[in-house]
């Protein structure tokens, strides 16, 4: 999608985005939640930045925040701010949220992608637990990344419920691993920035910060679990190694 398209949302469209009912945009419009459109002629067009703060919005309503309290959050920071400084930031804020378009395929197709492996309904709904996939009926609705590495690890032997349980089990570990950026980058940049009084001119500053966090914390992590993964794999052959020669020594000696 083109940054053209992102600004000429209709409601509707930007609801379909945010995976609401059109009648909550409406609502939080109304409760001053979400800036009006920008209009044209008659019709209002909604941009990245209102999809932001729309999964802003979810975002803190999963942290048990009610709608006051959100209000409460966006009135303060928006004194003193532009529209499109704050825009910016939450779209930055919530940039790890807006997921691809899922590839959807029929049920029936699966077993093919997984090298024959039927994913019968408790591994589909166990998927669609974590996050990977939405059944729709007889289609499922699946993250591309998660077709893409599954079929690999099929290919190669692994059973779907390997997949899921190491699929668990990471999440869990880049979870943690997340909430360390996101601690670092609350202790040296964002307490500063709230200490000076939060200043405007330094909201693209922040900005900037914070949108390069994400790359730079992936490649961190891929670099990591690179050295972890020779390192793994060196001592694994060395142990295969010692417990091949054990059981050569003990068959000479059986032999002797």
């Amino acid at each position: 999608m083109s940054a053209t398209e992102g600004d000429h949302l209709t409601v509707d469209e930007l609801a379909r985005r945010a995976g609401i009912p059109t009648s909550t945009v409406r609502l939080y419009q109304a409760r001053g939640l979400l800036p009006g459109p920008r209009r044209e002629g008659r019709v209002g067009y909604y941009g990245a930045g209102h999809l932001a703060r729309l999964r802003l919005i979810a975002e803190l309503q999963q942290r048990g925040f009610s709608l006051a309290g959100i209000k409460q959050l966006v009135d303060a920071w928006e004194q003193g701010r532009s529209l499109d400084d704050l825009l910016g930031l939450e779209a930055e804020a919530t940039a790890p949220l807006a997921a691809p378009e899922p590839v959807r395929l029929p049920v029936a197709e699966l077993a093919g992608r997984f090298a024959g492996q039927e994913p019968g309904p408790a591994v589909l709904a166990r998927a669609a637990e974590l996050g990977l996939l939405r059944v729709e009926g007889d289609v499922v609705a699946c993250d591309a990344r998660f077709l893409a590495f599954g079929t690999e690890l099929a290919a190669l032997g692994i059973p779907l419920d390997t997949i899921l349980d190491e699929s668990a089990a990471l999440r869990r570990s880049t979870d943690a691993i997340a909430e360390r950026f996101v601690r670092v980058f609350e202790r040296h940049l964002w307490r500063p920035f709230v200490a000076a009084g939060m200043p405007p001119e330094r909201i693209g500053e922040l900005t900037a910060a914070l949108g390069r966090l994400g790359p730079l914390a992936e490649g961190v992590v891929v670099a990591s679990l690179r050295l972890a993964l020779q390192d793994a794999a060196s001592a694994f052959v060395a142990e295969q190694a010692r417990v091949l020669d054990q059981t050569g020594a003990a068959r000479q000696a059986g032999q002797g």
